[in-house]
């Protein structure tokens, strides 16, 4: 080391054969004179005791010349030259480099004559000559300082946010950071997720739920940067129990224009508000309804009393074996009547609503129940009844509002046909984990118009219908979770298709 610097202080000519030293020296020569950091070579000076009091600049580079701006250091002391060195005690710190031998390295502000930059500055001892550097940190200071600032803020947005954040890599296809628990009492923990393949998620998902998050993801990945894309969600608590989630998603991190690498989703717990907003449509909807209802009753209280009194009447006169041959519809008349009654009752105390009791029901039993039920009526329109089961069709059913569901829409099949011809195929069967359940008639079907407004309140082809049957219905079915749809061709029928989710799936 001595050799090369000797050789680089020196300014005799060159050899005309270089050693190994001088072109040692020429390179180091060419790094002083390049850098982006300030050099300066130091002549320890020394007082008459034998101590080190200041340094002399005897080599100085471009770089720490045009930091002193108009005066050059060059032969000058340390002392002379920097003033605020001194009070910031950086000559004492190149004192104690000098005779502890101990390298010096230090960062500091320097605010003054035109300067707010942060320094790094970097001293060692050789012989009596002391080599020090000063670098401008400023930036990398600032993009550090800028740096614990966001973390700082990244700390406090996920210990005071309500939602959780969570960040997927799509190259790995998991999650790779949550920032909190998202349902822990059912195991959805950060250790749990973080890390986690995607698909491993997926059984946490509400069946119903789970190709509207693809369809989430997929609007995701084509989204812009700025894009912010919204669905609600049902993950699994406990048992059967389900809570809602709003998620909300956003590109995090794209590799270019056509690939994104990751999207960050907030997840927050909105089962409360969505309750209250579903209870108050439901309110709203009852509301309506139970004025009808109670309307209904009212009205129907005069002529259901007639239709009694007129049934014991002919029961009374006819006799013999006239009255054997009209007997069953006697009865009919008389069992239909008392139905009737009971339902003007139930309808004055509609207004009294209670939520659904989902209990494990086989959907077989569920529509051999209702069919017993409309028994008068099938006999009555001559209807061909034919079934189609699978077996152990389970799902979770309200027997009483379900049945109530599904024979309403029987008596529509049966008034739908021409009576002694009408055909009504019942079909019940498992598809991609749910239980589906097809009823078929051969009427006089609907057109685009009435299908798309079929379930609508108040609306009705009949001419003396009022339209609240299949309202209620499709009303039943949203609280079982079940979907319907219709499908129907005028004057070749309608399949009203009902799609439960399967109980192993809940």
């Amino acid at each position: 080391m001595g050799k090369f610097l000797n050789a680089f202080w020196s300014r005799t000519p060159t050899q005309a054969r270089p050693t190994k030293d001088t072109k040692n020296a020429r390179l180091l020569k060419s790094v002083f004179n390049t850098t982006n950091q300030a050099i300066a070579v130091f002549q320890a000076l020394y007082n008459d005791r034998g101590e080190i009091e200041d340094f002399k600049f005897i080599k100085i580079n471009k770089v720490l010349k045009e930091m002193y701006n108009v005066q050059d250091p060059l032969g000058k002391t340390y002392s002379e030259t920097s003033e605020y060195g001194i009070k910031m005690g950086i000559l004492e710190a190149f004192i104690q480099v000098m005779e502890t031998k101990k390298p010096l390295e230090r960062e500091f502000h320097f605010d003054k004559e035109g300067y707010n930059n942060w320094f790094r500055i970097t001293a060692r001892s050789h012989d009596d000559l002391l080599i020090a550097t000063l670098e401008d940190i400023t930036i990398r200071k600032e993009e550090s300082e800028s740096l614990k600032d966001l973390l700082r803020f990244k700390q406090q947005l996920e210990a005071t946010s309500p939602e959780t954040i969570m960040i997927v890599n799509l190259n790995t296809f998991s999650v790779r950071y949550i920032n909190k628990d998202l349902l822990p009492e059912a195991g959805m923990t950060v250790e749990k997720i973080q890390g986690t393949p995607l698909q491993d998620i997926l059984p946490y998902i509400h069946p119903r739920d789970r190709e509207r998050l693809i369809r989430f993801h997929k609007k995701l990945l084509k989204s812009e940067d700025h894009s912010i894309y919204e669905l609600e969600i049902r993950l699994k608590l406990r048992n059967n129990q389900w809570e809602w989630f709003c998620v909300r998603g956003k590109i995090f991190e794209r590799k270019n224009k056509k690939w994104v690498d990751e999207y960050v989703i907030l997840v927050s717990n909105i089962t409360e508000q969505h309750n209250t907003k579903e209870a108050l449509q439901k309110a709203e909807r009852l509301s309506i309804q139970g004025e009808v209802a109670r309307i209904f009753a009212h009205e129907l209280r005069n002529p259901i009393a007639n239709i009694g009194m007129a049934t014991d009447l002919i029961s009374k006169k006819i006799s013999g074996e006239e009255k054997e041959k009209i007997n069953r519809y006697l009865e009919i008349l008389s069992s239909s009547n008392k139905a009737l009654n009971n339902l003007v009752s139930n309808l004055l105390d509609a207004s009294n609503y209670s939520s659904p009791n989902l209990v494990k029901a086989n959907l077989v039993d569920v529509i051999e129940k209702t069919l017993e039920k409309a028994s008068e009526r099938i006999f009555l329109a001559g209807l061909q009844v034919v079934k189609n089961y699978e077996k152990n069709c389970i799902v979770l059913a309200d027997y009483n509002k379900l049945s109530i569901a599904l024979l309403n829409l029987i008596v529509n099949a049966s008034e739908a046909t021409v009576p002694q011809k009408g055909i009504l195929k019942i079909k019940i069967f498992e598809d991609a984990g749910e239980v589906v359940l097809q009823i078929s008639d051969n009427g006089h079907g609907l057109n685009e118009q009435d299908i798309n407004r079929i379930f609508d309140a108040f609306y009705t082809q009949k001419d003396t219908g009022v339209g609240v049957g299949l309202s209620s219905v499709k009303n039943i079915l949203d609280e079982h979770d079940a979907k319907i749809k219709v499908e129907s061709e005028v004057n070749q029928g309608t399949t009203f298709i009902i799609s439960f989710p399967h109980y192993e799936n809940q």
